[in-house]
Order: structure tokens, then sequence, then C-alpha cells
């Protein structure tokens, strides 16, 4: 009799779905994981013959899955979901988004940041990618680590000509962003350079990456700038681009050409940038885009909450279907809740005559935005020697039971509303019958509430 190979951790019992087109379902099926890595996966009768543990996660027939992605968020937002105020509000008043996006300290940005990521492992997402607007990193870093969640963070508001920014999105801007985020090169690159010194630990959960903000605030010396040190640290590059028709139209006047070709004159349009929005875009830039292959990041939510998508054109399925790696975020959670992208992506995409399949979404959350992101060698699908980023779903719902074997529907469909009962990052379980494990969850919402509470009394007094 062969002897069984030892392991730390057994998934048994699970309905795996691994993020990988090309691998099949396993139904029952099991995870074998290993100093925090997956040791294999496939039917449960050929992982019990061949592993043990000591520790062994009876699924109970749920569904399990990579950990999701979520690649576009704002965590200076995540504490206002359903405030009295949108992203899209002026400054009539004092208290507004603009106002206390900036007036955050690091004992409010780790207040918010644990919180956000109880929800968001509460949702399936053990990945939260911050798009360049927290001020205090090393609070948010912390948090997310204290947690167990991974992140991905950068410098904040990295730019050098704001005044695009300044003229047609003057709801979202004061003088206070300018004085925490005063424009210019040399700020940028201190702070790239402070945060890239995150990944000297290869298993550190947060990690730094080159983020300008974006949407023509970069001359073209800053963005030559970033694509460099992003290429010489083997990270991505990162910038919000043609949000709206406004912003395209002042980078085609300010730089001569839309985003996506003055990044390709620039030599910063390539497979290991990501952009973000793309909702206005010309024949010129899509034939770029296929040949060139950079990842993008869609908010539908946003497209069709700006009333951007329609009316211009949503090509996104067209360039998902030519190869192009597309994935999901959902910007704000001030006006749309925690994973309502994949739903509407599909809305979105059929509104157009171009649905996508049913399953498209859930490998957009997963293995499509591991690769945008730099980190498709390490996560998002479960594959032997990847790092076990695994969620289990609760077992006990008859609609969230697979109809079929070949697909993810039920993931991409469902999303966020399938409850959670199990998530485990980097092989260490974080959330266990719907709580967490790792710290106090209650006293994480309650200081993250108290901190709000506080700050937007601030403002309103």
């Amino acid at each position: 009799m062969m002897q069984k190979i030892t392991a730390d951790i057994l998934v048994i019992n699970g309905d795996i779905f691994s993020g990988n087109r090309a691998m099949p379902h396993f139904k029952p099926g099991a995870i074998a994981i290993k100093d925090g890595a997956i040791l294999a996966v496939g039917p449960e009768q050929n992982i019990l013959a061949a592993y043990d543990a000591a520790k062994k996660i009876d699924a109970r027939g749920a569904l399990v899955h990579p950990g999701l992605i979520e690649t576009h968020m704002h965590m200076t937002g995540m504490a206002y979901h359903g405030a009295p105020f949108s992203p899209q509000s002026g400054q009539g008043t004092k208290l507004n988004y603009a106002a206390l996006k900036v007036a955050t300290t690091p004992e409010i940005m780790s207040a918010y940041s644990a919180a956000a990521a109880c929800s968001m492992l509460q949702r399936g997402f053990t990945l939260h990618f911050e798009p360049g607007t927290v001020f205090e990193t090393d609070a948010y870093a912390d948090a997310m680590t204290r947690v167990g969640m991974r992140a991905m963070v950068s410098a904040p508001f990295a730019w050098d000509d704001i005044s695009s920014f300044r003229s047609i999105f003057p709801q979202l801007h004061n003088d206070a962003l300018e004085e925490r985020a005063p424009p210019g090169a040399k700020r940028a690159v201190d702070e790239w350079t402070y945060e890239l010194k995150r990944n000297k630990d290869e298993n550190a959960l947060v990690r730094g990456y080159v983020c300008l903000y974006g949407e023509g605030t970069a001359t073209d010396e800053l963005t030559m700038e970033a694509a460099k040190i992003a290429a010489d640290n083997n990270v991505i590059l990162w910038q919000h681009q043609s949000f709206l028709a406004e912003f395209v139209a002042d980078e085609k006047r300010k730089r001569g050409d839309s985003g996506a070709v003055r990044m390709h004159r620039l030599g910063a349009l390539r497979p290991s940038t990501m952009l973000a929005h793309m909702n206005v875009l010309d024949q010129e830039d899509v034939d770029l885009i296929i040949s060139e292959k950079p990842g993008l990041s869609w908010c539908p939510n946003n497209a069709l909450g700006y009333r951007v998508t329609p009316p211009n054109k949503c090509w996104f399925p067209y360039l998902y279907n030519q190869g192009v790696s597309v994935c999901l975020g959902v910007d704000t959670t001030i006006v749309h809740p925690i994973g309502i992208a994949g739903l509407l992506s599909l809305y979105l995409s059929a509104s157009f005559g171009e649905r996508l399949n049913d399953a498209d979404p859930f490998y957009m959350q997963s293995i499509d935005a591991a690769r945008n992101i730099g980190l498709g060698d390490r996560i998002g699908s479960l594959e032997v020697g990847k790092r076990a980023d695994i969620v289990i779903r609760e077992a006990r719902d008859i609609t969230h039971h697979s109809w079929r074997d070949d697909t993810g529907i039920l993931l991409a469909l469902s999303s966020s509303m399938i409850p959670v009962d199990t998530v485990l990052v980097d092989g260490r379980v974080i959330l266990e019958k719907g709580r967490l494990v790792s710290a106090d969850q209650d006293a994480i919402l309650a200081e993250a509430v108290s901190q709000r509470d506080a700050l937007a009394n601030r403002f309103s007094s």
C-alpha cells in the first residue's frame, strides 16, 4: 500500500470550480494544502487516496472556488455606503466625498481598511486592489495584513498636471487634496519607490505596484518614467483611463492623442499595463488594445451610473472575445454594493447585443484579475503550486447548488450574494462559519463606525 503524503489541510466534499477553464469541474472534489500552497486538486477519491492531513474541512457539497479579486475599489469610500451624498455631489456643503476622502488619518484608515476587509471576505473576495487614493498606506497595509487579506497599494494621486481633473471633475477636487497630493514627478517617484519595497518579501500579503492617477493628469515625461519603474521592478503600471468623453477630448487636446494611442506612443501600452474604465474608445484604441493586450479593469456599474455606456458603445465583450484580459471592479461603494460588477457586466453586455457567457464574470474576477494585477502565477485559480486562496460557500440553500458541471454560472450570476462559510488566504483559515477568526470582527466594525461618525460630525458641525 502506498504511503500517503501528509498535507496541512484537506478540503473535502466540495463542488470545486478551479477558475481555469481548461480544468474539469470536480464534484465531489478535494484540495490538499501544504505550506500555504496547493499540493493537489481533483476528484475527492483520488485526493483522499494519496493525501492525509490532521485538519479536514468538509465543504458539505458547497461551491468551492478561488478567492475573488476586486480590481478597482477606493478604500476611502468604504465607510460611506448609503451616505447622503454621492461621488458626483458638489461642494455646496462641507460634508461631501471630496472633503472626507482627504481628511483621513492613520487611525481612520486602519479602521476603515479592517472593516472593509471583513466585508470583502464575507462576499468571497480575498484580494483588494487599492487604485491610488489611500494616503496612509502603512496603516492600510497593516490592517489588511492583520485581518489576513491580500491587497495591492501604490502612491496616492500620482500626477504632475491636474488642470483637467480640476476643471472636469470639480466635485472630487478641493484645496486639501492638492495640499496632500501636490502635483510633481519627484513625489510620485519617491512614493512608488517606498511602496515597491513591500515586494522584497514574496510572501507578503500586501504588495506594491506603480500607479498613475491617469485621465491625462500625467505628462509624457512622468508616464514614461512610470512605465520604466514598473518594468524595472516587474510590476504592473495602472491608471484610470477614458472614463468620460470629456476626459478623452481634453487629453487629445492637451497631449495630442487618446489615452491608449498616447500610451502606445510612449511605450507604456503592454501586457503589464492595466487600464481602468475604458468606457469611451474609438476604433484606433480598440485595435491597439487587441494588438498590445493590456489588462482592462471594467466598472460596469459606474458606466451605467454616470450614463457613459450607453450612449457610448460597450467594447468589453468584443475585446474579451478577442483575447484581451478583462477584470471587474466596483470603483466606489458609496452607491454600489461590493460584488455587483459581475451581474451588471452581463446586463450591460446584453444591451449591446454581445452578451457575455454566463460564466465569464467568474473568470474575470478570478484568473483574469490575477493576470491583470501581475500575480497570475501565484493566485486566481485552484491549481497545483499556486497559493491556497480558497472560498467555500454556504451549502444549505438550493439556489447555491450548481446545475451544470462545466461552468461557473452560479458564481457569475450570484457572486457576492451567495453566503460564504469558510475562507482561506495563503492556506490559513481566515473566515469560518461566516465569521472572521483572525481578529475580533465586532470590535473592528465598532471602531470603523466610531471613526466614520466622528469624522462626519466634524464636517457637519
